[in-house]
């Protein structure tokens, strides 16, 4: 149910424009058809504000949910960024089904590029104080 009164029924700015579809089934016609006739991924989703379904690109987050594990796995490093040294298997996998594209060798490179990371934007927040 729509939200009304005097917020003006903002569900009605969200919604206004998109294609309503009575239920799922027909939503995830829609999807399938757009996402080959795209390339892109597009998925049917309820909305929380009218309570029917759209259709939209997924976001990233579902874009890796989708995926297999090792596919996920292809596109993570295979050298540490800070050391350059290997990064173990397992903390790949790791990283992969999490979804994190930041992996390190270890958890002392990861502290100490954190670390440093965080030195350059204090410096930099300083240098604009300053200027």
């Amino acid at each position: 149910m729509p939200i009304v009164g005097q917020w003006k029924n903002p569900a009605v700015r969200r919604c206004y424009g998109k294609a309503k579809f009575p239920n799922i089934a027909t939503a995830e016609k829609v999807a399938q058809r757009d996402s080959e006739r795209t390339g892109d991924l597009i998925i049917a989703y309820q909305c929380f504000d009218c309570l029917r379904f759209h259709v939209g690109h997924a976001d990233r987050s579902q874009i890796l949910a989708r995926q297999e594990p090792e596919a996920r796995l292809i596109e993570l490093p295979t050298a540490c960024p800070r050391c350059s040294g290997p990064i173990p298997e397992q903390r790949r996998i790791a990283a992969a089904e999490a979804g994190n594209a930041n992996v390190f060798c270890s958890n002392r490179c990861r502290d100490k590029q954190s670390k440093s990371k965080r030195h350059a934007r204090r410096a930099a927040q300083l240098e604009w104080r300053e200027g």
